[in-house]
C-alpha cells in the first residue's frame, strides 16, 4: 500500500538529508567540539531544490557565520557597560535584519546570518562572560562541519538549476505579452483586463525568482541582463499597445494589420525561442497621417524590437562576446529592494535583541536566556521573509514540536545513552522523521522550525547534569518566545496590501519629480524604477489573494505617462512656449486630481496650433485618464 505522504521523491531526500544532519553531528562529538547538535543545524537550511541555490546558500552561510561570530565577539569585549554592548548588538541586528530585503537572492541569507549568529554568541554569554571565545570558536567549527557535510552528501543528490526551463517560461510569458497587444488593437484594453493581470503577475513572480533560480552559476547571472531587458521590452510592448491611438487619417485596415503582425511574431516566439535572431522590422508607420510618431507606431516598434533582441540574446550561446547584430544598450531595471518592510524588519528585530539581551542579563535566569535566543532568533527569521504573516504560523507550529519531542528525548532516552556511539543511534530515528518532514513540500517550512528547534532544545551530546524541570523550562521557554514573536506576526494584518500602496507611493513620487522644471535625474530613474514599481505593485497584489479584484487600472498606462512627461521635457522651448509651461504647472497636481488635470491637457492642446505639443499633451490626458485609479490607489478618499 502507497503512503501518500512518503513517495519515492519525498523518502529519497528525506533519508539523504537525515543522514546529512546524522554524519554531521558524529563528526563534531568525535572531534569533541562544544555544543555539536549545532553542526547539525544547517544541514536544514542549506538543503535546497536546486546545486546552485545549496552551494551559494552553504557559502554565505560560512561566510555570514564568521562575520557574526567576530562582530559578537568583539561586542563582548568593547569596553564599556552591558547595556551598551547590548545596545551595539541590537543595531548589528537590526543592520542585517534590514539587509534581507535590500541584497536579493541569497546575498540576504549571508546578513540573516550575521545577525543571528552575533545573538547567539552575545546572549549565552550573559551567564559566562568568559566563554565567549568558546561559544564562538564552537559556531563556527559546527557551522563548517555541518555545511561541508551538507553540500557533500546533499548535494550529490539535488539537481543543477532549471536555468534552460527559466529562460523557456519568461520566453512564453513575453510571447504571451506580444498576443495581448495584439488582442488589445483588436477589442480594446477593458476586455483584457484578467489576461494583463495573470501575465503581470506571473512576470512578477518569475523575475522575483530570477536570481535564485540562477543562483551558483557565472553563466545565469551574465544572463540576468537579458532577463531584465526581456522584462522591459515586454511590460513596453504591452503599454504601447494599451497607448497607441490611430490617426483618424491611418489607412484602413492599419490597426488590423498591425495586430495580425503582433499575433505572428508572438506565435514565432512560442515555435521557435531558439531560432537564430532576426533583426525585426519597424512597426509599420501611419502613411499619409501628420500623426506624430509616438502616436503612430516608434514606440510599440522599439519596446517589441528590445524584447525580440534579449529573446535572440537568451537563445545566444555565450562567449567572449555575445552581442548581436542589431544590439541596443541593455535596458536597465532597478533592483528589487524593499526599503520600507527593511526598515519594519531592522526596527522588530533590532529592538527584540536588545530587550532580550538587557532582559536575560538583567534576571540571570537560564530560563530567561533560553528565551532571550528565541527572541532573537525568531524576529530576524520571520521579518527576512517576504510574507511573514503566512510563514509565522507554521514557524509556531514547528517550534512547538521541535521544543516538545526534545523535552521527551531529553527527559526519557538521553539520560540512558549519553555518549556516543549509543547517543548517536538515539538521534537516528529522531532525525529520520525530521528528513520527511522538510522533504515534503506540505511539512517544509515547518519541518526545518521542527528540526532547528529540536536539535537545540535537546542539546543532543550536552554532559552538564540538568534537573527535569529545567529541561521542561527549556523547551517551554523556547515555545514561549516562537508564541510571542509569531502570534505578534499573525496578529498583525497582512502586508501585501501595504506593500502595494508603498508601490504605488513610489510611482507617485517619481512622477511628480519629473513635473519639475529642473528634472535632473528623475528621468533617468523613472526609466529604471518605473517598470520595477509596475513589478512590485503585481507581485504584492499576486500575492494578496484577497485583494484579486481590487487590481487598480492603468497599471500599463502609467508607463505611458511617464513616457510622455518625459515626451514633454523634450520637446523644444520654442516651440512649447508658454503652453508648455502651463502644462508642467497643471502636471503637478497629477496625484491630487489626475482626470481634473486630463481636463486642463485636452484644453491646453485645443489651444495650441503646434502639432508635436498637441500630440504630447493629448498622450498626457490619455495617460491621466486610464491612470488615474492606479495614482489614487491607498489614498484616503476626500
Amino acid at each position: 500500500m502507497r503512503v501518500p505522504f512518503l513517495d519515492r521523491a519525498v523518502a529519497s531526500r528525506g533519508l539523504v538529508l537525515a543522514l546529512s544532519a546524522w554524519v554531521a553531528f558524529a563528526i563534531a562529538t568525535l572531534v569533541h567540539v562544544q555544543n555539536a547538535y549545532w553542526a547539525a543545524m544547517p544541514v536544514w537550511v542549506v538543503a535546497q531544490a536546486s546545486r546552485g541555490v545549496l552551494l551559494e546558500r552553504a557559502l554565505f552561510r560560512v561566510v555570514g557565520t564568521l562575520l557574526g561570530a567576530a562582530v559578537g565577539f568583539a561586542l563582548l569585549h568593547v569596553p564599556a557597560p552591558p547595556y551598551v554592548q547590548f545596545l551595539l548588538l541590537g543595531l548589528w541586528v537590526a543592520l542585517n535584519g534590514g539587509l534581507t530585503h535590500v541584497l536579493r537572492g541569497v546575498h540576504g541569507y549571508g546578513a540573516l546570518l550575521a545577525g543571528i549568529t552575533a545573538a547567539i554568541v552575545v546572549v549565552p554569554s550573559v551567564l559566562a562572560p568568559r566563554a565567549s571565545l568558546e561559544f564562538a570558536t564552537a559556531r563556527v567549527e559546527c557551522t563548517l562541519i555541518g555545511v561541508l557535510v551538507a553540500t557533500v552528501i546533499t548535494g550529490l543528490a539535488t539537481p543543477k538549476s532549471p536555468a534552460q526551463a527559466f529562460f523557456l517560461q519568461i520566453r512564453h510569458l513575453a510571447a504571451d505579452a506580444v498576443a495581448y497587444a495584439a488582442d488589445v488593437l483588436r477589442h480594446g484594453a477593458p476586455a483584457m483586463g484578467a489576461e494583463k493581470r495573470r501575465i503581470l503577475a506571473e512576470i512578477s513572480e518569475v523575475e522575483a525568482s530570477a536570481r535564485l533560480t540562477l543562483a551558483g552559476s557565472f553563466e545565469g547571472y551574465r544572463r540576468l541582463h537579458d532577463v531584465d531587458s526581456l522584462v522591459v521590452g515586454t511590460l513596453g510592448v504591452m503599454s504601447a499597445a494599451v497607448a497607441l491611438r490611430p490617426h483618424e487619417d491611418a489607412p484602413a485596415g492599419w490597426t488590423e494589420g498591425l495586430a495580425s503582425r503582433l499575433a505572428s511574431v508572438a506565435g514565432r516566439l512560442r515555435s521557435a525561442s531558439d531560432a537564430p535572431p532576426e533583426e525585426p522590422s519597424p512597426i509599420p508607420s501611419q502613411a499619409d497621417s501628420e500623426a506624430s510618431p509616438e502616436t503612430g507606431g516608434e514606440r510599440l516598434s522599439s519596446a517589441l524590437t528590445r524584447l525580440l533582441e534579449a529573446n535572440a540574446a537568451l537563445a545566444r550561446p555565450l562567449g567572449p562576446s555575445k552581442a548581436l547584430p542589431f544590439q541596443r544598450e541593455l535596458a536597465v531595471l532597478a533592483p528589487h529592494r524593499e526599503w520600507p518592510q527593511a526598515g519594519r524588519t531592522a526596527l522588530a528585530s533590532g529592538a527584540a535583541a536588545f530587550l532580550a539581551a538587557a532582559l536575560a542579563h538583567g534576571t540571570g535566569s537560564l530560563l530567561v536566556v533560553q528565551a532571550a535566543m528565541g527572541l532573537c532568533i525568531f524576529p530576524l527569521v520571520l521579518g527576512s521573509m517576504a510574507l511573514p504573516q503566512r510563514v509565522a504560523p507554521k514557524l509556531l507550529t514547528g517550534v512547538v514540536a521541535g521544543a516538545f519531542v526534545a523535552a521527551l528525548y531529553r527527559l526519557l532516552l538521553q539520560p540512558a545513552f549519553p555518549s556516543p556511539p549509543a547517543l548517536w543511534w538515539t538521534l537516528a530515528p529522531f532525525l529520520l522523521v525530521g528528513g520527511f518532514l522538510r522533504a515534503h513540500p506540505r511539512t517544509a517550512i515547518a519541518g526545518v522550525d521542527f528540526n532547528m528547534c529540536f536539535l537545540l532544545a535537546s542539546q543532543a551530546g550536552a554532559t552538564a547534569t540538568v534537573s527535569p524541570l529545567d529541561i521542561v523550562g527549556g523547551s517551554a521557554a523556547l515555545a514561549t518566545a516562537a508564541c510571542l514573536v509569531a502570534g505578534g506576526y499573525i496578529l498583525m494584518p497582512r502586508s501585501s496590501v501595504k506593500q502595494a500602496e508603498e508601490a504605488v507611493g513610489v510611482i507617485r513620487r517619481d512622477l511628480l519629480r519629473m513635473v519639475e522644471p529642473g528634472p535632473g535625474d528623475a528621468t533617468g530613474d523613472w526609466r529604471a524604477r518605473g517598470a520595477r514599481q509596475i513589478l512590485r505593485l503585481s507581485l504584492h497584489l499576486g500575492r494578496a489573494k484577497d485583494m484579486g479584484w481590487r487590481w487598480p487600472k492603468g497599471m500599463l498606462a502609467v508607463l505611458s505617462l511617464g513616457h510622455a512627461i518625459e515626451a514633454l521635457h523634450e520637446l523644444p522651448e520654442a516651440a512649447g512656449g508658454p503652453t508648455k509651461a502651463a502644462a508642467f504647472g497643471a502636471l503637478r497636481r497629477l496625484v491630487e486630481d489626475p482626470r481634473g488635470t486630463a481636463g486642463e491637457m485636452r484644453r491646453l492642446a485645443g489651444a495650441t496650433p503646434d502639432t508635436p505639443l498637441r500630440q504630447v499633451l493629448l498622450d498626457l490626458a490619455d495617460g491621466l485618464e486610464t491612470s488615474g485609479e492606479l495614482l489614487t490607489f491607498g489614498r484616503p478618499s476626500v
